[in-house]
């Protein structure tokens, strides 16, 4: 044995040995740092309400357009009641500072900017359709909406005497909500599950309920919480009653983002034309409030802890009525392959007629030159055009 090797010898494990505490030393520091930092920093916990007090967001002109006690930092988004999109810049204390971005266009508008009359029956033909061919019909199936309540200590001062207890007046308010929505023609599964207390573990807790109701297979879910601002910030009158408006809200930091926005803006833009006024504006905060295990997810501010619970109950059930058409829009194509290939046909060949008839009743001249060209085959040329006469043998 050289010297070299005596020397080395029994000192190669030691220095690995060395190496690996090392590394996992450094490991352990970035983890802890990186823990440190996400604590420090304004988004740690954005999806959470302020204890005390509220936020008051301004323009440049110092115009107030939000007041909120949920955490916004710059970044954030509020498209306000006229479609005005503004990002938050700064947040110093109670006070925020914004820019205006741009005017959002209705998420409903076609391309071209134009929805007529034709454009609607054509859609209200195809949600028939879809009950026809795909068997969702009074039983609900295939659409299904969800509803829960992660802060469920939320209540209304002015009726309950406390702005919170352990079941919340939100409770009432979505259990309003799941009657509205079940006279819209809606299977609802309501969750009653008590997330308290409202704390940071609260959307961890309500995440298991998510979870669950996800085997519903929903078209959409709904979390209905309330604000805790000034009652002048949610009260208003739409159709002669006093009602609460709502705020929706959406997270920003999943990957359903895009879907959660546009959802959101549907929402919206279908409420408008039936009750403006009611919708406040949409809030595109930091935090993901479980709306990832679903794209169609939305968090619904109903009124503020000092509004009445009478108020936004009628909220809610003008909001049901006005958001029907998008729920239904986006009951799921799934059905049609639960029903084989000939449903999916079906489904196919249903969409293709209703299409052509409104092209048709479109155009008095087209039709009037089809029934000439029908005329001129014949009922014997007419098979062999679809090619449903039987060939001989």
């Amino acid at each position: 044995m050289t010297d070299f090797e005596s020397s080395t010898q029994g000192k190669v494990p030691d220095a690995r040995l060395r190496r690996v505490a090392m590394t996992a030393m450094a490991a352990l520091v970035v983890v802890v740092a990186t823990g440190m930092v996400a604590a420090l920093s304004p988004f740690a916990f954005a999806h959470e309400e302020r204890t005390e007090g509220y936020y008051t967001v301004l323009d440049e002109d110092r115009r107030e357009i939000l007041m909120t006690a949920i955490m916004v930092a710059p970044g954030d988004i509020f498209i306000a009641e006229d479609n005005r999109a503004y990002e938050i810049t700064v947040v110093e204390g109670d006070r925020a500072r914004a820019v205006f971005l741009d005017v959002m266009a209705p998420e409903e508008e076609d391309k071209a900017g134009r929805r007529g009359a034709l454009g609607r029956a054509f859609s209200t033909a195809v949600s028939a359709l879809r009950g026809v061919f795909l068997g969702e019909g009074a039983a609900g199936e295939g659409r299904t909406v969800v509803l829960y309540n992660t802060h469920s200590d939320e209540s209304y001062e002015p009726t309950s005497g406390t702005s919170t207890k352990d079941w919340g007046d939100v409770y009432r308010v979505a259990a309003t909500f799941e009657n509205a929505l079940k006279k819209q023609g809606f299977r609802v599964v309501r969750s009653t599950a008590n997330h308290n207390p409202h704390d940071g573990g609260a959307y961890a807790r309500s995440r298991r309920t998510v979870a669950q109701l996800m085997r519903q297979n929903p078209i959409a879910a709904f979390d209905v919480h309330r604000d805790a601002v000034p009652p002048r910030a949610y009260r208003a009158t739409v159709k002669g009653e006093d009602v609460t408006r709502i705020t929706l809200v959406v997270g920003q930091q999943n990957q359903t983002r895009g879907q959660n926005i546009h959802f959101a803006k549907q929402l919206k833009a279908a409420t408008d034309r039936r009750d403006p006024g009611l919708i406040k504006g949409i809030l595109w905060a930091q935090g993901d409030y479980n709306q990832d295990m679903l794209g169609r997810s939305v968090l619904v501010e109903v009124g503020a802890h000092t509004n009445r619970l009478d108020e936004a109950e009628r909220a809610v059930d003008l909001f049901a009525s006005a958001i029907g058409p998008v729920l239904g829009a986006g009951a799921p194509g799934v059905g049609a392959a639960r029903g084989g290939v000939g449903r999916a046909v079906a489904w196919i060949v249903g969409i293709v007629v209703v299409a052509g008839g409104a092209y048709l009743v479109g155009n008095a001249d087209n039709w009037r030159k089809i029934r000439s060209r029908l005329a001129g085959i014949g009922a014997r040329g007419l098979l062999n055009l679809l090619g449903l006469r039987r060939k001989r043998k």
